[in-house]
This record gives structure tokens, C-alpha cells and sequence, in this order.
């Protein structure tokens, strides 16, 4: 398949997933870039990163605007997240490749078991209107580690993100979406400088321009999804997409095990 028709779609088809869902963009990107086209490990990681930050910064503006974001979450979420990015940055510019490839294969494998259990969980937490308030601790210790993943493995943690602000936070379905592309807008910032100052750039192959057409269709997928959002069934988007994300993480693994 020609790259930019592989480029295109997974700017869609990641994008759609991040406006559905808040979640799901570097997770489905780095197979993209790493086995669809072939780039390195290490560059797929920053690219998928690049891509996922983009793509949520636009998304993040919008929500921003519509007044859905929970300000005191995302600055909560998005300090914790930015100091995990930049103690995590070295570890990560010099951890094995190989390595890499085979936690994110596990990452998205309890992605996708989060995904399909929070299914029935968000959807009767939002009907009963019940909230669930989290200690401050425990919501600067999840975002310290979202961002620790973010350096080491290129994903913003929507996955994990959503279900804190739904089922920890009470916040409503709507909310924490635009509030996690929020807060994954920034990680992915940090991450990204983190892995500059870290020297997680010298000698990379970094491909602006897949990045660039991939985030560009990546925002009209975004678009669309957050229009179709409230006239799909969430538990089943969300139980569809843990489907595909036990397909990437199975492929990831045995994609790892045939590279040893």
C-alpha cells in the first residue's frame, strides 16, 4: 500500500478514535509508523507523539472553548504528567528498543482490557449520576506516571485518563473527553521536549512530513468523531476499540518476539 494512502488513513482513523473516545491516538499510531512503514522503533515512538499531541491540542481548543474541560483536572493531571515526561525522558532515549517494543505491546493489551471494562462501568456511572471524588495524592501520582509512559512509549494514556475522570473523578462522559485531550496535548509537549533535551533526536529519522499529513487527516477524523460521539453507543465504541487494541497489542507481540 503507497505510504501516504497508509498515512491518510491512520490520520482518520486515529483522530475518529481521539474524538470519540479521548484515548486511542498514539496507541494505534506507533504500530503505523513502526510496522506499516517501516520506520525505527525510537522515531515511531516520537512521531506517534508528535502526531497524538497534535491532533489533541487542536481537539483541546475546541473543548476548551465549549467550556467541557474541568480546569483544576487538567492542571492537576498536566503538572504530574509534565515532571513523569522529563524524569522519565533520559531513561527513555537510552532504554533498549526492543525493550520498548515489547511494554507497549503490554500497555496496550491493559488498554484494551481497561477499554472493555470500563464500558459498562462509565455508562452506569453517568446514568446513576454518581461521582466518586480521588484523594489530590493519588490523582499527581496517576499523572506523574501517564507522563512516565508518555516518554518511554510515545502514548498520551487517554486509556487511562478516561476512566479516572469518569469512574475516580465523577466527571461526566463529554467532560473527560475534552479534558484528557487537554491534558494529553501537554504531555505530549513535554514529552517530545524531554526527549529533545535527553538527545532522543541526534541521528533520528523523524519524518516531518508523515507526521504532518497524518495529524492533518488526524483532525478531520477528530472532527468527525466528536460529532458522531453522542449518536453512537458508547459502551459499544468503547468495546469495539478494545477489540482493536488487543489485535495491536497480540501483533506487537509477536512482531517483538520474531525481531529477537
Amino acid at each position: 500500500m503507497d505510504d501516504l494512502l497508509v498515512e491518510l488513513l491512520a490520520g482518520l482513523a486515529v483522530g475518529a478514535s481521539m474524538g470519540l473516545l479521548g484515548a486511542g491516538g498514539a496507541i494505534f499510531t506507533v504500530p503505523v509508523f513502526g510496522a506499516l512503514l517501516g520506520h525505527a522503533p525510537k522515531d515511531a515512538f516520537l512521531e506517534a507523539l508528535a502526531v497524538t499531541g497534535g491532533i489533541a491540542a487542536a481537539s483541546a481548543v475546541i473543548g476548551v472553548r465549549a467550556g467541557r474541560v474541568d480546569g483544576r483536572r487538567a492542571v492537576t493531571f498536566a503538572a504530574a504528567g509534565i515532571l513523569g515526561t522529563q524524569a522519565a525522558a533520559p531513561l527513555a532515549v537510552r532504554m533498549d528498543a526492543r525493550i520498548q517494543v515489547v511494554l507497549f505491546a503490554a500497555v496496550a493489551a491493559y488498554a484494551a482490557w481497561r477499554m472493555w471494562n470500563s464500558s459498562n462501568a462509565a455508562a452506569t456511572t453517568t446514568s446513576a449520576g454518581a461521582e466518586t471524588r480521588g484523594g489530590s495524592a493519588g490523582s499527581l501520582a496517576l499523572g506523574f506516571g501517564i507522563g512516565v509512559l508518555t516518554s518511554v512509549l510515545g502514548v498520551g494514556g487517554g486509556f487511562l485518563l478516561i476512566p479516572a475522570f469518569v469512574l475516580r473523578e465523577g466527571l461526566s462522559m463529554p467532560t473527560a473527553v475534552a479534558t484528557s485531550l487537554t491534558v494529553i496535548a501537554v504531555n505530549s509537549a513535554a514529552g517530545l521536549l524531554g526527549q529533545w533535551w535527553s538527545g532522543g533526536f541526534a541521528g533520528s529519522g523523524f519524518d516531518l512530513g508523515a507526521v504532518g499529513v497524518t495529524a492533518g487527516f488526524g483532525l478531520v477524523g477528530s472532527w468527525a468523531g466528536a460529532r458522531l460521539a453522542h449518536r453512537l453507543p458508547q459502551p459499544i465504541v468503547r468495546r469495539t476499540f478494545a477489540v482493536l487494541l488487543a489485535l495491536v497489542a497480540l501483533w506487537m507481540a509477536v512482531r517483538s518476539t520474531g525481531r529477537a
